[in-house]
Formats: structure tokens, sequence, C-alpha cells
């Protein structure tokens, strides 16, 4: 609303957010109960995003947070499902066609190949990065496309 206050060239522009992309979640897989709470959690997250924002049917994609590639094993690899399932409408209907997701086990490169060793960041490997952006892109694309169709409505 006063984009113009923080952003002085941007003040007689019209700004329209027209989707909203998450690439989250290394730390809330450090506690079970924070693996629990994640299916709650996420879907106020977009809820309030929407609100505070006005777009009630803002887009989302979230990637899983699977830095780990085939390494992704216990609370990790519940919360990648979690991530995974805000996409799948017969787990969320009420995210249908606005919400998508995409995982990113199948991008992530061994620490050979990568500049640093601490797995997470995807141990700074920028073609890791790369791919996951361009796997949301994707995502995003399609679900902007149902928008304008028609669909992507909120029920």
């Amino acid at each position: 609303r006063n984009i113009g206050t923080h952003f002085a060239d941007l003040a007689s522009r019209k700004i329209e957010l027209s989707s909203f992309s998450w690439d989250q979640g290394w730390n809330d897989r450090c506690d079970a109960d924070m693996v629990a709470d994640y299916v709650k959690n996420m879907a106020n997250f977009i809820k309030f995003v929407r609100k505070d924002l006005g777009t009630p049917n803002l887009p989302f994609v979230i990637a899983d947070t699977g830095q780990l590639g085939e390494k992704t094993r216990g609370d990790m690899a519940k919360l990648c499902e979690i991530q995974l399932s805000f996409g799948d409408p017969a787990k969320h209907r009420e995210f249908a066609g606005t919400v998508a997701s995409v995982g990113t086990r199948g991008s992530a490169r061994s620490l050979g190949q990568s500049p640093s060793s601490f797995d997470y960041h995807s141990n700074h490997n920028g073609e890791n990065h790369y791919l996951i952006g361009e796997a949301m892109g994707k995502a995003m694309l399609e679900l902007l496309k149902s928008k304008s169709a028609g669909k992507g409505e909120l029920r």
C-alpha cells in the first residue's frame, strides 16, 4: 500500500502481486512437534498472506525441503511429504487450483559437485538452486494459466 515510501521510483506505478513462491523448511524438520504442526502452520500461512495482501486466490508454489536428495530420511522426509501434499487437491481441497508443490530431491547434487558441505542451502550448489527455481517457475506458470482460464478459485 505504501510501496512509494520504500521505493520512490515505484510511487506512481500500480503494483500487482501475482504469485508467491515458498522454498523454506530446513529448520522446521529439526523437531517432531514442528513437523507435526507444519500442515496447520502452512495452511494458516497461505491464508494469512492472502488475507493480509488482499489477494484471496494468490497462487502459491511450495518446494519441498529435499536438499539431501536420496539421503532425505526421518522428519525431513515427513516434512517433504507434507510440503508436497499442498499441491494435491485430494489432500488440500481448499487450495485446489491455487497451490502447487514441487519435489526437489532429484535436483540435489553431491558434495563433490558443490562448493560447501553443510547440506542446508543445497551446499550452495548453483545448479541445484537453478533446477529448483526452474521447477517452481514452471509450476507457477501452470497455476497462472489455469487462473486465467477461470479456474483456481478457492471453494
